[in-house]
């Protein structure tokens, strides 16, 4: 939200996570840190938009090669940063505007790297 006067900056925004059972110690998953400073993005598609960088940090949680369910899709940043870090992904966005925007946005990202991949020399 914008700063207001008399008031405190709202600079913080909390991740709620869950998983689908209990997840082993031992799994190759980094500690990840408590906080993450990242710059709002440039261009925004969507009010709430993260910095898909932000988001691929934060996934680092999950079981390598997990699903990634995102039920506020929004701009499709979480379900990008899955897909382009080797997760499945399901997005659920109830906003119709916001579901086209955000799953343009991924296809066009991912073809744009598949494209990149057929490019590169054998």
């Amino acid at each position: 939200s914008r700063p207001q006067k008399g008031r405190f900056r709202q600079q913080a925004e909390y991740i709620v996570w869950g998983s689908n059972g209990p997840m082993p110690i031992n799994r190759p998953v980094s500690c990840l840190p408590g906080v993450f400073r990242y710059g709002n993005p440039q261009n925004r598609i969507h009010v709430t938009e993260k910095p898909l960088q932000l988001m691929k940090d934060v996934i680092q949680i999950c079981e390598p090669g997990g699903l990634i369910l995102d039920p506020f899709a929004g701009a499709g940043t979480t379900i990008l940063a899955a897909t382009e870090s080797g997760f499945q992904a399901v997005g659920i966005e109830v906003t119709d505007a916001y579901y086209k925007l955000g799953s343009d946005r991924v296809r066009i990202a991912l073809e744009a790297g598949e494209e990149a991949e057929n490019k590169e020399p054998q």
